[in-house]
């Protein structure tokens, strides 16, 4: 006979077993289920026990997909026939699906911002919440150590910009850089302090596998990009955040969809109107960086002129990359800046 406590607890053993080794694809019948408590936590039932155990928590809207099975007997003392309803092809319905985790994880193995040791934890905590089955199959994921410095202060960091943001308060950090030696140094002040700036943030977001802070330093008043994992020492300030509307390129707010996409790879600076011509064959590459942000137009010569607001510098930066297919048209000083980049570049390629 079970005791008192252990009749109350065997609910929460079920649920357990349930979440654990059940999945669409690997449901259970009450009398596995009842196997699984004998062999685990040394429950002997029986499979009523399980079925009206199961009910409370159907009853309590937990998560569980079954199928009912009426099943008739003969009742050996009265002789007559009688039906019973039992559950069976049981599993849990997890929050996540298989393929929705394998996206998530697969975010965290590519990341260049989240340390390896941080890497591995969030991982093993997104298997979890899959059945057995699934983090059977995690054992073929390897996550790759960290190709670049990592900061240890990078969770703090998020975690203390979030409040900040959440109550439009200030932050002072301290921003870094990377040494030869790959660690990460605190920039100083010219007679060796710790350089302190002040910033007010407002939105964080993921590009191209990294953390950015989209903020402006109080000395100014132009919107600027900070990347997360460089900052150290963060403490949040007393100080209400600068009104979005009093920063140069978010005076009316900030639109985050168009804002990563105008500030290509995260470079901030002043947006414009751009046209550039390329190949019919490289739209795909066009697509691929800017998404639906660019207008197309197919030119008598068989080439595309492509349309889109971006920032100067991001612009500069991405046709000179792809110089060999992309040729900016306008505006002037873009094309300007570009033909001084495509200078300084061949000369440092000049030989004596």
């Amino acid at each position: 006979m079970l005791q008192e406590s252990g009749k109350k607890i065997i609910i929460l053993y079920i649920l357990q077993i349930l979440r654990k080794y059940t999945d669409a694809n690997h449901p259970m019948t009450q009398q596995q289920i009842a196997d699984r408590l004998g062999n685990e936590y040394g429950m002997a039932v029986n499979r009523a026990t399980v079925k009206r155990n199961i009910a409370d928590l159907i009853d309590a809207e937990y998560p569980i997909s079954y199928r009912e099975v009426t099943r008739s007997h003969v009742d050996r003392k009265t002789g007559e026939k009688e039906e019973n309803t039992i559950y069976t092809n049981l599993y849990y319905e997890h929050d996540f699906t298989e393929s929705e985790l394998h996206m998530l994880i697969d975010g965290l193995l590519f990341s260049r911002s989240v340390p390896y040791k941080q890497r591995k934890q969030l991982i093993d905590k997104l298997g979890k919440l899959s059945s057995a089955y699934f983090n059977q199959r995690m054992n073929h994921l390897h996550c790759m150590s960290a190709d670049s410095p990592q900061n240890p202060e990078l969770f703090h960091t998020i975690e203390v910009l979030d409040e900040a943001i959440a109550e439009g308060k200030q932050v002072r950090i301290t921003y870094c850089y990377y040494g030869t030696d790959l660690k990460l140094h605190k920039a100083r002040n010219e007679d060796g302090t710790e350089k302190r700036q002040t910033l007010n943030p407002y939105q964080m977001v993921a590009s191209e596998g990294r953390y950015y802070l989209i903020c402006n330093n109080d000395h100014y008043d132009t919107v600027a990009n900070y990347r997360i994992d460089r900052i150290a020492n963060i403490e949040k300030l007393d100080e209400a955040a600068k009104p979005m509307n009093r920063v140069g390129g978010l005076e009316n707010g900030l639109n985050l969809q168009d804002y990563v996409y105008q500030n290509l790879n995260m470079f901030s600076g002043k947006a414009a109107d751009a046209e550039f011509i390329i190949p019919k064959g490289s739209v795909s590459l066009v697509i691929d960086f800017f998404g639906k942000h660019v207008s197309f137009c197919e030119q008598a010569d068989g080439n595309i002129s492509c349309r889109l607001k971006v920032s100067i510098e991001a612009m500069k930066r991405w046709a000179v990359q792809f110089g060999s297919t992309v040729r900016v048209v306008s505006p002037p000083e873009l094309v300007e800046a570009i033909r001084e980049e495509i200078r300084k570049t061949a000369a440092n390629y000049e030989t004596e």
